[in-house]
C-alpha cells in the first residue's frame, strides 16, 4: 500500500529551530517508522514548504529518500532553490533571503500552495495530513481516502492561552472531511474531538505517543551531565527540571510562585536550583515578572533557553525531580521522557497525562498551591520517594514505543484500503 505523508512540519522545522516542537517529532518518527516498515511504500508531501521539505529528506535519508506526491514542476522548482541554498547554512543571512525571494515569487505567481495531480497518484493510496488540513484538491476527489491527525484540542476549548495568528486546529476542523479518518494521541484527545464536532467516534482512532530511547535514556556519565551543566550555566547545585515552551498554559508562573513560596520559607535546602528548559512563548514577560518578584527566588532560577536533543538525556540525568504542572495537554511527552531517563515526576492529573504516567509520577491539581509545594517538598527531601518513582517511572515508560506507534498506524492504513 501506498502512504502519502505530509512532511512539511519537518521541512519547517529544518529552518526554524522554534519549530522544532514536539509535534515535529511525532512526524519525525512516523516518516522514520513508515519508511521501513513491511508492505508500505512511503511517499512524502508538501502542500506547504516544499524545497524545505525536501532539503530536510535529503539531509535525513541521503541516497534512501522517499518519492515525493507533488507536481514534477513544482519538484523541479524546489531543487533549483536548493541548489541555491545548497553553500549556505540553514540559518545564514545569505540563505535567509534566498528563501524570502523564492517564497515573494511563489506568492506572484499563486504557486506558495502546493498542487497535487489526484489522477496521477498510486492506485492503494492513504493521504495522511500530519498536521495541516487536508489539501483542497483532495477533499473534492473521494479517489483517495484520507487521515486527519489532531494532537489536541486546545485553541478550541481554551483561545485565551493563544494568540490569534493560531488558526491552524480550526482550519483543519473547518474543512475536514465527513468521510476521513482521524488519530488522535491519546483517549483524552480522542473524547474531547468527539464532544467538540460530533464526529464519528467509530473513525477516531488514539495511537499513544513514545520518547526516543537513543534521546531518552538513564544517562550514567557523570562527566557528559557535568559538560552540560557547566555548558548551561546551571553548576554542581542539585536542581528541580522542568522543560517548556514558556507559556500560559504550560503554568509556569504557578511553578515559579510554588518554587519561591518553599524559597521564602525555608522549606528547601538552599543550594536547590529551579531549571526551566525551554523557548520563550506567548506572554513570556509575564513569566519573568513573576520571576523577578523576589531577588532570592530570582537567584535560584535558570532560564536555559532551547536545548539540543542529544543534551537531554544528561540534562535529565542530572536533576533531582522532573516537575511539569501543565493546565492542559493532548498527550504529555516530557513527563514520558523523565521516566524514561529515570527520574522522578510530578506532573497534573489532568486526564492526559493520567493516561501517560498512571500511578508513576506524583499527580497534583495544576491550581492547588498546596498541593505541589507539598509535592516538591516530599521529593525533595526523600531518597526513598525518589527511588521509588523512579522505578516506577522506568517500569511505566516501557508501555510506550515508537514501533507500536508506527505498528498502529499500519493497522489503520489497512484497515481504510480494506
Amino acid at each position: 500500500m501506498n502512504i502519502i505523508l505530509d512532511a512539511s512540519p519537518l521541512g519547517i522545522g529544518f529552518y526554524h529551530r522554534q519549530a522544532r516542537t514536539g509535534i515535529s517529532r511525532v512526524v519525525e518518527q512516523l516518516v522514520a517508522g513508515l519508511q521501513q516498515a513491511d508492505g508500505v511504500n512511503l511517499l512524502l508531501a508538501a502542500p506547504t514548504h516544499l524545497a524545505e521539505t525536501m532539503r530536510y529528506a535529503q539531509t535525513a535519508f541521503g541516497n534512501r529518500v522517499p518519492s515525493f506526491a507533488n507536481a514534477s514542476g513544482e519538484q523541479s522548482l524546489a531543487r533549483f532553490e536548493n541548489s541555491l541554498l545548497e553553500p549556505f547554512s540553514p540559518d545564514s543571512k545569505p540563505s535567509k533571503a534566498i528563501r524570502e525571494i523564492a517564497y515573494r515569487t511563489r506568492r506572484t505567481f499563486g504557486r506558495d500552495v502546493s498542487r497535487f495531480s489526484v489522477d496521477k497518484l498510486p492506485a492503494q493510496s492513504v493521504y495522511h495530513a500530519t498536521f495541516f488540513p487536508v489539501p483542497e484538491v483532495l477533499r473534492k476527489n473521494q479517489r483517495i481516502p484520507v487521515v486527519q491527525s489532531v494532537y489536541d484540542m486546545i485553541p478550541i476549548l481554551h483561545p485565551e492561552w493563544f494568540t490569534s495568528g493560531e488558526q491552524t486546529v480550526k482550519q483543519v476542523l473547518a474543512t475536514l472531511p465527513a468521510d476521513a479518518w482521524v488519530t488522535t494521541i491519546s483517549q483524552a484527545t480522542k473524547d474531547d474531538f468527539c464532544e467538540h464536532t460530533g464526529f464519528d467516534s467509530k473513525r477516531v482512532v488514539p495511537i499513544l505517543l513514545a520518547a526516543s530511547p537513543a534521546l531518552f535514556y538513564p544517562a550514567v556519565d557523570e562527566d557528559r551531565k557535568r559538560a552540560v551543566r557547566q555548558k548551561l550555566g546551571i553548576g554542581d547545585e542539585p536542581y528541580l527540571l522542568s522543560l517548556a515552551t514558556l507559556e500560559p498554559r504550560k503554568n509556569i508562573a504557578h511553578l515559579i510562585r510554588c518554587f519561591g513560596q518553599l524559597v521564602d520559607g525555608g522549606e528547601l535546602p538552599a543550594d536547590v536550583r529551579l531549571v526551566l528548559v525551554g523557548t520563550k512563548g506567548w506572554k513570556f514577560d509575564e513569566i519573568m515578572a513573576e520571576a523577578s518578584k523576589n531577588p532570592a527566588l530570582a537567584s535560584r532560577l535558570i532560564f536555559t533557553g532551547f536545548v539540543q536533543d542529544e543534551e537531554l538525556a544528561p540534562l535529565y540525568g542530572g536533576a533531582t525531580a522532573f516537575v511539569y504542572p501543565s493546565l492542559y495537554e493532548g498527550f504529555g511527552l516530557p513527563p514520558l521522557e523523565a521516566m524514561q531517563c529515570g527520574l522522578p515526576v510530578i506532573t497534573s492529573d489532568i486526564p492526559a497525562i493520567t493516561e501517560v504516567v498512571g500511578d508513576a509520577a506524583i499527580r497534583v491539581s495544576p491550581t492547588d498551591t498546596d498541593a505541589l509545594c507539598q509535592a516538591i517538598t516530599s521529593v525533595v527531601k526523600s531518597p526513598s520517594i525518589q527511588a521509588e518513582l523512579r522505578a516506577k517511572g522506568l517500569k511505566q515508560a516501557t508501555l510506550f514505543s515508537w514501533d507500536k506507534f508506527t505498528a498502529e498506524h499500519v493497522v489503520l492504513y489497512k484497515r481504510i484500503l480494506g
